[in-house]
């Protein structure tokens, strides 16, 4: 008999904290941090200010993180090329970029190949354009707009990015 009330006993001791700590253990769920993403890109930009007009091919990368609110951190690294003067190099630029997924401020410095000058930048990068002005350290500048290769910034993971512990309520 003795043996019958220590396997009950041994039983109710797994069973009855089991059934006391049902539905509060923590279940493993997949759940978003922050995503980066490096992308190559090409695109055009129609250029005025001083000097007159003149259209551009620019071709770059961009660097990206974007958090889970929304709020994307970046660079670009671009080379600029004067389409109507036979596809010279024009210019560099290196700007940072701070927003959100869909719009992002962007700035920065470059240098003019053409004015042998360096200049400042100030502008918008969006999904598919870019706006805004290179301005000169002599006080001259020249407005762009133009369209790329790069879409929206992406929350969505093309993997999971790790695991955290959530509790389950009852």
């Amino acid at each position: 008999m003795s043996h019958r009330f220590f396997a009950a006993a041994v039983a109710t001791a797994l069973v009855l904290p089991t059934l006391a700590m049902a539905g509060t253990l923590p279940a493993p769920t997949t759940t978003f941090a922050e995503r980066s993403d490096t992308t190559l890109f090409a695109g055009f930009a129609l250029t005025i200010g001083s000097g007159g007009t003149g259209v551009e091919g620019i071709l770059g990368a961009a660097h990206g993180k974007i958090d889970m609110d929304g709020d994307v951190t970046g660079v670009k690294a671009t080379a600029h090329f004067d389409i109507l003067d036979g596809f010279a190099l024009d210019k560099i630029k290196l700007t940072g970029l701070w927003g959100n997924d869909s719009v992002q401020a962007e700035v920065g410095g470059g240098y003019s190949f053409r004015n042998a000058s360096p200049f400042a930048i100030i502008g918008a990068n969006g999904a598919y354009y870019a706006a805004g002005s290179d301005i000169y350290f002599d006080g001259t500048f020249r407005g762009y707009l133009g369209v790329h290769s790069i879409g929206e910034i992406s929350r969505e993971p093309t993997a999971p990015t790790g695991t955290v512990m959530t509790p389950v309520n009852p």
